[in-house]
């Protein structure tokens, strides 16, 4: 079965972002889906921009109406010869999986997505590729499972495969500290998972702290197992406060941290970045600043800032030769320890000079959508990522004349 052509997460997420009314294309796809032979595809978009308008529930609906008929779906694809990426794909959210296309949105490379059928004994065909990127989230509940059967269909395929472990890898926030021990200048804030049960019985027998006792005292960082972007994200001072959060958050179950005082001392400024790695090289991806700990790009507020803007230009143009210098023991230790071709981790630095990592994904976005008006700088470090992240994949596939026999987990 052929793959079905869509335009894809990428294309539809920058018109989103750049202020274009999608209701009229919504429209237009509705009314071509009852023509098109490619009905599925259309439906596939359709899930994006009912999510893009906040109605996860609907879109998730038309994804899984997609899946029904068909599990190939195609970007980029071209009449004349050119490079085939396969990616193996779980259904999800928008967010969900690693959002390659973004990756590789000027590239030559025809995307195809393919979301395997996991039922024991199903025939999953794979398409003709020349490389193969695996994009579940590795937090995934279908994680293990999904890796163990894109093993088995790339062992027989004997193309080259990226992102796809050896083994079991968990970057969950409790996990990662024990992944890393004891690392020279590398920094996890102490991190346990817990019920909400066993957190209203701890707080009920005045007990909460000995609970929590591998993480320390109070004050702690609480989220929900699961939330990303500062979803569900507080810091809690006291018993009070611990039991006021419990009221409001229905979760059943929720990463506690220590909360770790990242702070430069010169300005009493929180500097929080986001560092992708492609292949064991670091590069720079965002600097947010704000007088608040629970900083993130958004809250930061950058774009109302050229100050706060000329600091991380400076910081990307010198990244390099600075920051990824001094870190430059960290970030080894990183690549290998989590053996991720691709991945990224958002962290600061404490006032020991420590790399504090407080996440690993090999999910996060990386794209280059902002406005160059505001963002001049920015460009140009975003396609060295976008350029190194296809050389990584053309060195296997046929752009460079090689063969794809050998597996490159």
């Amino acid at each position: 079965m052929e793959p079905q052509t869509r335009l894809g997460l990428a294309r539809l997420t920058k018109m989103a972002f750049d202020g274009i009314d999608l209701m009229p294309l919504r429209a237009e796809l509705l009314s071509k889906s009852e023509q098109s032979e490619d009905t599925d595809g259309i439906f596939m978009d359709l899930s994006v921009i009912d999510q893009l308008h906040g109605n996860q529930e609907e879109g998730l609906k038309w994804q899984a109406k997609a899946l029904e008929g068909h599990r190939m779906f195609s970007i980029n694809r071209r009449e004349t010869a050119q490079p085939k990426l396969l990616v193996f794909a779980e259904p999800s959210h928008v967010g969900g999986n690693t959002p390659i296309e973004f990756l590789l949105e000027t590239s030559d490379f025809e995307i195809i997505t393919y979301y395997p059928d996991l039922t024991p004994g199903a025939q999953n065909v794979l398409p003709e590729h020349d490389v193969a990127f695996c994009a579940v989230p590795t937090d995934s509940e279908i994680a293990q499972p999904f890796f163990e059967t894109v093993r088995a269909l790339t062992a027989q395929s004997g193309v080259p495969t990226f992102n796809l472990p050896d083994g079991a890898v968990d970057l969950d926030r409790d996990v990662l500290a024990q992944i890393f021990p004891f690392v020279r200048g590398l920094r996890f804030p102490k991190t346990t998972r817990i019920t909400r049960d066993a957190l209203i019985s701890a707080l009920v027998a005045g007990g909460e702290e000995a609970a929590l006792s591998e993480v320390g005292g109070y004050p702690y960082i609480i989220r929900p197992v699961g939330s990303h972007a500062g979803l569900g994200l507080e810091k809690v001072d006291d018993r009070d406060a611990l039991v006021d959060y419990l009221l409001r958050q229905p979760s059943q179950d929720f990463f506690v941290s220590e909360y770790v005082d990242y702070a430069t001392a010169t300005d009493g400024q929180f500097r929080k970045y986001r560092i992708v790695f492609v292949n064991g090289k670091a590069f720079p991806c965002h600097m947010a600043i704000a007088d608040q700990w629970d900083v993130w790009y958004l809250n930061a507020h950058m774009d109302q800032h050229p100050e706060k803007r000329a600091e991380e230009a400076a910081w990307m143009e010198g990244f390099d030769a600075d920051f990824a210098h001094r870190h430059a023991h960290a970030f080894e230790a990183l690549t290998t320890g989590i053996g991720l071709n691709y991945f990224g981790i958002d962290c600061a630095e404490d006032t020991d000079g420590n790399l504090v990592v407080f996440e690993a994904d090999n999910a996060l976005i990386v794209h280059d959508m902002d406005s160059d008006a505001i963002f001049p700088y920015k460009s140009k470090h975003m396609h060295r990522i976008f350029e190194n992240f296809e050389a990584m994949l053309a060195k296997t596939s046929d752009m460079t004349g090689a063969g794809a026999g050998a597996s490159a987990h």
